[in-house]
């Protein structure tokens, strides 16, 4: 969950502008976020594909600095994330943590 307010301590996820196995590109809204004060359109800073959504819609009081999504630079490294739960071992490809940097 990315810090988008400087007194939030979690989010609640709305909606998600993109799902599994879609295209992202810098500017691409990836999610909509309710922070303490207001719903927020959250875009992506990098290019790849979305290999795992990790909270449904809808999903409240999210801790700011959990993992939301995994990107993967490769389509055909989608698959390998399907059943990725977190904190299990697995050996599955290199992947790009979705992570946010602190709005201005």
């Amino acid at each position: 969950m990315p810090n988008l307010s400087p007194t939030m301590e979690s989010g609640n996820l709305i909606s998600w502008g993109k799902q599994v196995g879609d295209e992202v590109s810098p500017g691409d809204v990836l999610a909509a976020i309710e922070t303490d004060k207001a719903t927020i359109d959250f875009e992506m800073q990098e290019e790849g594909y979305i290999a795992k959504i990790m909270y449904p819609a809808g999903t409240k009081a999210i801790p700011l600095g959990d993992v939301m999504a995994i990107l993967v630079e490769n389509k055909e490294d989608i698959e390998a994330f399907k059943n990725y739960v977190p904190g299990a071992a697995a050996s599955a490809p290199q992947a790009e943590v979705v992570e946010a940097e602190t709005a201005p």
